[in-house]
């Protein structure tokens, strides 16, 4: 039973991805439904969207198979799943429709305060083991809802960060399947929560099979549909992993490219005095791109570097601070790389 859970399904989800996107692919350019090129664009033909139709279904449906065979807990699962829906029907609307940013942004908030309230016992756990031995905080429903209002804005943040960052061919497939084979590798390490392990693994081959047809240069793109829902789980793994005290910084390891990389853009625009909720073009890899890089050469550094990463998560429990300080300065030292401009 193991063998087909850990290899045999998420084999079969792989070619099961790769074939139901060959046919979106060519539905979707017989009717048209394509991403035109724009200004800020790092793309020059009209290409299809929206393969999140297909793997975010793919992956909650893979989700539900294993809390039905008790591999993954149904609490809080089950119902991140279906608060998953939601931002998966909302944000198709929003590749079809344009949807205002407004209305996006409350939907999503919504849901990450209705995401959250399922933790509530962990939290009210997390402030018992944590801060038990820090007697300056007597007012422990206080610091429950300040500790909620924080990790509200770290889900937002996460969940966002796989829609800004998804600007070049295989970049957002590429971040994806490193987190998730390291959550997995962390797992079987006994590192972080059991569930993780199945979690990362449906990730994996779901996100494997759409690099297939994602990697440059990209038959289709991801779309609003599938790099909000997924930033939404990933942001949830990154969540429970703080709140149980189950090894949150070398999951956030995993993730740090993506948030250094945005982190600094936006700190960019806001000492510029720009709208930070207004799309641009303005991200480390993009500006790479622009500089006469291909999407491929640019891919690859990130992926190796994200590689890196994984390595230096699993480590991270014997070498704590300098595993972290290494981990920095390869982030920064790839950022340096993506400003340099070629020759």
């Amino acid at each position: 039973m193991n063998l087909y859970f850990l290899f045999l399904y998420p084999i079969s989800v792989l070619f099961l991805t790769i074939f139901s996107l060959n046919i979106l692919i060519n539905f979707l350019n017989k009717k048209g439904v394509l991403d035109i090129p724009q200004k800020r664009s790092n793309h020059s033909k009209p290409k299809p969207k929206c393969a999140g139709f297909i793997i975010v279904p793919i992956i909650i449906v893979s989700i539900f198979f294993f809390i039905y065979f008790d591999l993954i807990p149904s609490e809080p699962w089950e119902y991140i799943c279906y608060i998953t829906l939601v931002l998966f029907l909302t944000s198709f609307l929003d590749d079809i429709y344009n949807l205002p940013s407004s209305l996006r942004l409350l939907i999503q908030i919504v849901s990450i305060i209705l995401a959250i309230q399922l933790f509530d016992s962990n939290i009210s756990d997390f402030i018992e083991n944590f801060f038990s031995g820090l007697g300056w905080f007597h007012n422990k429903d206080s610091l429950k809802i300040i500790i909620k209002i924080v990790l509200i804005f770290m889900w937002l943040w996460i969940t966002n960060l796989f829609n800004f960052m998804d600007g070049i061919d295989g970049i957002t497939a590429s971040q994806t399947i490193t987190f998730s084979l390291g959550i997995t590798l962390l797992s079987f390490n006994s590192e972080l929560l059991t569930e993780f392990k199945y979690i990362g693994l449906i990730f994996f081959s779901s996100i494997l099979g759409f690099l297939y047809w994602n990697q440059p240069p990209a038959k289709i793109f991801l779309g609003d549909c599938g790099s909000i829902p997924i930033g939404f789980l990933i942001g949830g793994i990154c969540i429970l992993s703080l709140i149980n005290l189950s090894n949150f910084v070398p999951t956030m390891l995993l993730l740090l490219y993506y948030v250094l990389d945005s982190s600094f853009t936006l700190a960019n625009r806001v000492v510029k005095k720009k709208n930070i909720f207004t799309a641009h073009s303005e991200h480390f890899y993009q500006k790479k791109v622009r500089n006469g890089w291909s999407h491929k050469e640019v891919l690859l550094k990130i992926t190796i570097t994200n590689s890196i990463l994984i390595i230096f998560a699993l480590l991270y429990g014997k070498y704590k601070l300098p595993i972290l300080i290494c981990s920095i300065l390869l982030v920064l030292s790839l950022l340096f790389w993506l400003r340099k401009k070629k020759n």
